[in-house]
């Protein structure tokens, strides 16, 4: 992977995460890490700060690691690994290693308490800053009745977006 400024950033942000898309994983390499998919985010600044921001259920096995590291990744994947995300947004990993059960890999990097997908086309190294469990009670009733019915609502989460790295082309 090659480290890359953020400015060389040309996908389509929104393409990525509603219809690809991106892979976050948390953890360490004391705790262990676990990944999802999300498709609710994005990126842009805050606090003077090249920012992702990310949102999770707490029912997500993955919510504990994000609450327990603030090393975090979001790692894309082009479609021919579509199949690897269905599995990996579809099951827990609380019963099974899904990256190993998707054929996929984590890359750990000894300068980052941290892990990415190997196979990803491009990489989000970051470092949490802050999080904030989303209130329901103000939001449309549509929203709610779509979206929370059982009442499982998102925390987000900001992360200081610390490395950009991107696959070699040969």
């Amino acid at each position: 992977m090659l480290k890359k400024n953020l400015k060389e950033f040309k996908e389509n942000i929104f393409d990525e995460f509603a219809y690809k898309w991106g892979i976050v994983t948390a953890g360490n390499y004391q705790t262990g890490f676990n990944c999802l998919t999300v498709s609710w985010g994005g990126i842009g600044i805050l606090w003077g700060k090249q920012v992702a921001f990310l949102f999770v259920r707490k029912s997500r096995y993955t919510y504990q690691f994000l609450e327990n590291s603030d090393s975090v990744t979001i790692s894309f994947l082009n479609d021919n690994y579509k199949e690897a995300k269905n599995l990996i947004g579809t099951v827990s990993g609380r019963n099974i290693d899904k990256v190993n059960e998707a054929k996929l890999h984590y890359t750990y990097d000894p300068d980052f308490d941290g892990a990415y997908i190997e196979e990803c086309d491009y990489c989000f190294k970051m470092k949490k800053l802050y999080s904030v469990d989303l209130p329901t009670a103000s939001l449309d009733q549509s929203i709610i009745d779509r979206y929370y019915p059982a009442g499982d609502s998102h925390t987000m989460y900001v992360c200081e977006i610390k490395q950009f790295l991107v696959k070699e082309r040969s």
